[in-house]
């Protein structure tokens, strides 16, 4: 991927809009990476959106969150928040979930984007629960120095954001959905 911080890529002077592959790539604390192939839906300087199909049913182990075959996510990638946000949809267009990550170093490329993952999840249910995940792998990582002290305090900053904005965040996802997927 053609890397560049967001304020440098083409699409910063006016948004990309496009239903081509764009590859997601999340760097893992352990230093493995996961791609993901997407299409990409909108692009400024500020925020990117992608849609990935998830063709086959299932759900994350241990969450009440089924997923049926034919749902799509959306994800929402901030150049300088500390949290990203995938809007899981049913095929008839009903939420299923939301699922916001700790993330840091989001860069977009012209063929796709990528960032560090910062352990910490958290799911938001349909009726508002939310469910937070990894914070025993979070703080081990603290306990042994596997992650940097910067990362885990921007970790606990999105933990932070989270609990106190996520109603604000959805809602905000759910106006750049509209805006640009539709």
């Amino acid at each position: 991927m053609a890397r560049s911080e967001a304020k440098d890529t083409p699409a910063a002077a006016g948004g990309d809009t496009a239903a081509f592959p764009f590859r997601e790539r999340k760097r893992k604390l352990d230093g493995s990476i996961h791609d993901y192939d997407t299409e990409l839906v909108h692009r400024d300087g500020r925020v990117a959106i992608v849609r990935f199909h998830m063709t086959r049913g299932g759900g994350p182990p241990r969450l009440p969150v089924v997923v049926p075959a034919g749902s799509v996510s959306y994800g929402f990638f901030w150049a300088r928040r500390p949290y990203n946000l995938y809007r899981w949809l049913d095929p008839e267009g009903n939420v299923i979930a939301h699922r916001l990550d700790a993330v840091t170093d989001v860069r977009f490329g012209e063929d796709g984007l990528e960032y560090r993952d910062l352990v910490l999840d958290w799911w938001v249910l349909p009726d508002d629960t939310i469910l937070e995940e990894d914070r025993d792998e979070l703080e081990e990582a603290i306990a042994t120095g596997a992650i940097a002290p910067d990362d885990a305090e921007r970790a606990n900053d999105a933990a932070r954001q989270v609990y106190s904005r996520y109603r604000h965040i959805i809602d905000e996802a759910v106006a750049l959905e509209r805006r640009w997927a539709h």
